[in-house]
């Protein structure tokens, strides 16, 4: 991707984090063509939180940043939808944002400074136990989340992916550039059982 690059949009109400796994079921004509295009260009679209509108139909209104995420997995579903798992890559701001004639969303995507991997605190431990639990509890695809050691990025980033919070709370979350510090914010809301 190349800063400024024209990308399709998929609006969502969730908040998608570098490293993250977004399966989606396809329905809607605008996402079909979105998932060939990305599929055959081999290019990512971004996920972006839904500020105001519908998930699905209409237009929505997005928040200035989100996630990049590319198909690494498609197929046919029972009944009839694709199927996608998608792969959460870096975080972006967009803005420009234009309606194409079916309403799919395309706006100027440019990359966010990359965070620097923090180690995860001994006294956030805690949070990377439950991160392990629902992980486990939710299974495919997201077991595959489950690490030994993870770092603070990978726990704080799971957990907002996961946890039930209002949209708004995940995003402002999500703007904050340290690991540490979503931590420190996420032990504020949750605390050990």
């Amino acid at each position: 991707m190349q800063p400024g690059e024209r990308l399709a949009l998929f609006p969502l109400n969730l908040v998608l984090f570098p490293g993250g796994l977004l399966p989606l079921r396809i329905f809607e004509p605008r996402y079909q063509r979105m998932v060939s295009e990305c599929l055959r260009e081999q290019s990512p679209f971004a996920v972006v939180a839904i500020v105001d509108g519908p998930e699905a139909g209409g237009v929505a209104a997005t928040a200035p940043s989100g996630c990049l995420a590319r198909i690494i997995d498609w197929e046919q579903l029972d009944d009839g939808l694709l199927g996608l798992l998608c792969l959460g890559e870096t975080r972006v701001s967009v803005d420009d944002v234009e309606v194409e004639k079916d309403n799919l969303l395309r706006g100027r995507v440019y990359p966010l400074p990359a965070a620097v991997e923090q180690p995860l605190p001994e006294d956030r431990r805690w949070m990377a136990d439950l991160l392990n639990e629902l992980l486990r509890k939710i299974g495919e695809p997201f077991d595959r989340l489950l690490l030994d050691e993870p770092s603070a990025d990978h726990v704080a980033h799971r957990l907002v992916e996961l946890l039930p919070l209002p949209i708004t709370e995940k995003q402002r979350l999500f703007d904050l550039p340290d690991a540490r510090a979503q931590l420190d914010e996420l032990a504020g809301l949750i605390s050990p059982a």
